[in-house]
């Protein structure tokens, strides 16, 4: 059974996950902080298409209908009640916690700015969320995962959590420390069998891509040309990181842990350049 934070958006990370384990047969708890997810500055400004999708609601459904089992919960990761409660419904629900995926992240907002004008709270929320939300879910999964003598540990980071990133400074601070946690949560854990693994990803084609608030941007050519900037010549996709979470989580994976899977296309290659009629 797999318990995965931040499912609600229609386009997100968390969705795509959902949606490869339960394909596999493993019964998920999907769940977001509100239904569809917290909005990203971009689409407070912008707004949201008004697609009926309904958050962790439509994907449950999405899901059952296929033929795979899942459930719903909500909370706020950061709060460690919430976070607590989602832990043990989510293992009362089958019996057990087998695999928990730390997928859920601060909107994008105010954080992305100068150091001098992120507001200390935007700072707050931002290490809240993204730290202190992945070791409150941690902390209580862990013992679960103890009793049974198994378990899978996945971490969202990011790849601003290993380079460079401009404007970044709370989003990387918060996303370099899940590394970091994942490495030292790792010694804790593996001689129950438990292993505790990370993924950073690069440029992936979500809402969370775009920070532009102009109503007029082409986002999906916005996409596609940032994307053909990187030695795949194209831009990652929430199934790429669903494709790796399946690996981490899986039996096969249990000589695995400590480590950070870096999903990032190769990496922008300013230097590389194509032969005329290559594929982008």
């Amino acid at each position: 059974m797999a318990l995965i934070t931040g499912c609600g958006k229609r386009d997100g990370m968390g969705r795509a996950i959902a949606g490869t384990l339960a394909a596999s047969g493993v019964a998920v708890v999907v769940t977001d902080k509100q239904p569809a997810g917290v909005p990203n500055r971009r689409q407070e400004i912008v707004g949201l298409p008004g697609d009926g999708w309904r958050g962790v609601d439509s994907l449950v459904q999405e899901i059952t209908a296929s033929g795979g089992t899942a459930t719903s919960l909500l909370g706020d990761i950061s709060v460690e009640a919430d976070a607590r409660a989602m832990v043990e419904a989510a293992a009362a629900w089958r019996g057990r916690l087998d695999i928990l995926v730390n997928g859920a992240a601060a909107p994008q907002g105010l954080d992305r700015q100068d150091i001098e004008e992120v507001p200390v709270e935007v700072w707050d929320m931002v290490i809240g969320i993204n730290l202190r939300g992945t070791y409150l879910m941690s902390r209580f999964a862990v013992p679960h995962m103890r009793a049974q003598r198994w378990g899978r540990i996945i971490n969202i980071s990011s790849q601003a959590g290993q380079v460079a990133a401009a404007k970044s400074t709370a989003y990387s601070a918060s996303k370099a420390a899940v590394l970091g946690f994942t490495r030292a949560l790792s010694a804790d854990v593996a001689p129950w069998g438990v292993t505790v693994n990370a993924i950073a990803p690069g440029m992936v084609a979500t809402s969370r891509s775009v920070l532009s608030v102009d109503p007029g941007l082409d986002v999906e050519a916005e996409v596609k040309r940032r994307g053909s900037m990187l030695a795949v010549g194209r831009p990652g996709y929430p199934r790429d990181i669903a494709a790796a979470v399946a690996y981490l989580a899986s039996e096969g994976s249990g000589y695995m842990t400590g480590q950070t899977l870096v999903l990032d296309g190769g990496g922008p290659a300013p230097f590389a350049t194509r032969p005329p009629g290559a594929p982008r």
